[in-house]
């Protein structure tokens, strides 16, 4: 497993993400942890898309939605993909 964090801009503040590189026989997949604005643990999934493009998978909360793009693209910088 392959393992990055990044720091992403949600709203007025910068949150901690930490990513996980995970490999089946489903394809690749990136299992993600952070806090909510409450602090609390959260944890979701993107699932490679297109090309190079990840997306969240159904059911993430809301807000993951609006920085979704910037999530993909710290996937896409980080060449684990």
């Amino acid at each position: 497993m392959d393992r990055f964090v990044k720091e992403i801009a949600v709203g007025n503040e910068t949150r901690q993400f930490v990513f996980t590189r995970m490999e089946n026989v489903n394809g690749v997949k990136f299992f993600i942890t952070s806090k909510d604005e409450n602090k609390k643990d959260i944890s979701f999934s993107l699932i490679r898309a297109k090309e190079s493009n990840w997306k969240l998978t159904p059911g993430s909360l809301r807000w993951l939605y609006e920085i979704e793009s910037q999530l993909s693209e710290a996937i896409r910088d980080t060449r684990l993909s």
